[in-house]
């Protein structure tokens, strides 16, 4: 292993929101870097090629280079734009989606202007934060990026600050009730994340994740924690015995007051439980379901297949727009919630089925004039995309949280759909991720 010092001037940022540098012989790509500045880098050599950069110090600073609010921005990772002026992290992801949608479609379309957050601090509502132990003390923190290594967190300012205090109060709880924190290498240990969702209401449940069910004192932990919080609505408790990184077990076991939360999206009332899906900034869930329903232009004849449908909130917000909503789900609890709210919000004209969304379209005699997708990370496949072009809707809405994902699902609609609009949504401030909502028409 060798290392070097050189001068570089950084070109653009890559996808995820590192300094692209280039030399003769590599392109590689830096943390901390903005397009203009020049820096000198330390560059680490094993058997001849690059395997980190460092920016060791800045020589020339970009005009959009702001100071980070956070004091972890360069340990934790999580915030890999922080450093760059709001404004420009909105035009950074607007050509990120631009950019990938020619790489993989070889269109050139217009995206719009990225809509910005309505708040870039304190927004999300859900946390899930492993434990780790230093002098015998517990505490929170973040895995460092690409690493295991557990970042010490006091305070993430983009975590609603309601739950910066529960976290507080949990950690004092944790010692007073002599709870063991899990360790991942030597698999002993009880206690291994905590996860937090916030409502709307400022409602929060709390969910811990042991490897044992039989938790000494949990009922008295939770009404403890409770006492301190009156916000919490309940605590429940999460089994995962495997060892694996995947935060849930599949049982549950509810502590102390409810196993979910209440938020509100237009009129409706939702419910939250642990594992079930919903965006993670509150403060934009209206405006996202807004723009997907302004693009399908529905009408009162239409009906309207709501595919990857999780607890219903989309199909639910469009529903009285339409004449018909069929939602399909894979995941059983969602698909409980999804029935939950149907009858909380008295809504008679959608229906919710447990299925693999391909699998129903293929099998299914009815027509749609509307499909709408809102896939995890990972996107659709080619398989529900052909299944699709069967039942040949008019208008498709594709959501998707990953623009890598959605480019490449884009082209397996060509040439029979037609990408007519394309918005970028920042539901994560300061992060390289980027929510995309797309209209496709049937030629």
């Amino acid at each position: 292993m060798s290392k070097q010092i050189n001068t570089y001037t950084c070109l653009s940022l890559d996808d995820f929101g590192k300094g692209i540098i280039k030399d003769n012989k590599n392109t590689f790509f830096v943390d901390n870097l903005l397009p203009g500045e020049k820096a000198q880098i330390e560059t680490t050599f094993n058997y001849g090629k690059i395997t980190s950069a460092k920016v060791i110090s800045l020589i020339t600073k970009s005009k959009d280079r702001v100071i980070p609010k956070c004091k972890y921005f360069s340990l934790c990772g999580g915030c890999s734009l922080m450093h760059l002026d709001y404004k420009k992290q909105l035009e950074y992801k607007r050509n990120k989606v631009k950019n990938l949608i020619h790489k993989f479609t070889n269109i050139d379309i217009e995206v719009n202007d990225t809509i910005p957050s309505s708040d870039i601090y304190n927004f999300r509502n859900k946390i899930q934060k492993p434990l780790g132990v230093s002098k015998g003390n517990p505490y929170f923190g973040y895995y460092q990026e690409s690493s295991h290594k557990l970042i010490k967190i006091d305070e993430c300012i983009i975590e609603s600050a309601l739950s910066n205090k529960i976290c507080d109060t949990i950690l004092k709880l944790i010692k007073k009730y002599k709870y063991n924190i899990y360790n991942e290498d030597t698999y002993i240990g009880n206690i291994r994340h905590i996860l937090i969702k916030t409502s709307s209401f400022l409602k929060c449940l709390v969910t811990i994740v042991t490897k044992d069910e039989n938790l000494k004192g949990r009922k008295e932990f939770a009404k403890e924690l409770i006492s301190y919080h009156p916000e919490i609505e309940g605590v429940v408790l999460n089994i995962n015995k495997n060892k694996t990184n995947v935060i849930l077990g599949q049982k549950e076991i509810p502590i102390y007051g409810k196993d979910f939360i209440k938020d509100k999206i237009f009129n409706y009332i939702f419910t939250i439980s642990s594992s079930s899906f919903y965006q993670t900034n509150s403060s934009m869930d209206e405006t996202l379901y807004r723009k997907a329903i302004e693009l399908a232009s529905l009408s009162k004849d239409d009906r309207v297949l709501d595919a990857y449908c999780g607890t219903g909130t989309i199909g639910i917000s469009l529903s009285s727009k339409v004449k018909e909503v069929i939602g399909i789900e894979n995941n059983p609890s969602a698909i409980k919630d999804a029935f939950f709210n149907k009858k909380r919000n008295n809504i008679n004209n959608i229906n919710f089925i447990l299925d693999d969304a391909t699998n129903y379209i293929n099998k299914t005699d009815k027509r749609f004039d509307v499909i709408i997708l809102d896939p995890p990370r990972k996107g659709t496949t080619k398989e529900f995309v052909l299944a699709c072009k069967k039942i040949k809707p008019k208008k498709i809405i594709y959501i998707s949280c990953d623009p890598v994902t959605l480019a490449r699902d884009l082209k397996y609609f060509l040439p029979e759909y037609k990408v007519e609009v394309v918005q970028p949504i920042d539901m994560f401030p300061h992060s390289y991720h980027v929510e995309t909502v797309c209209l496709l028409t049937k030629k």
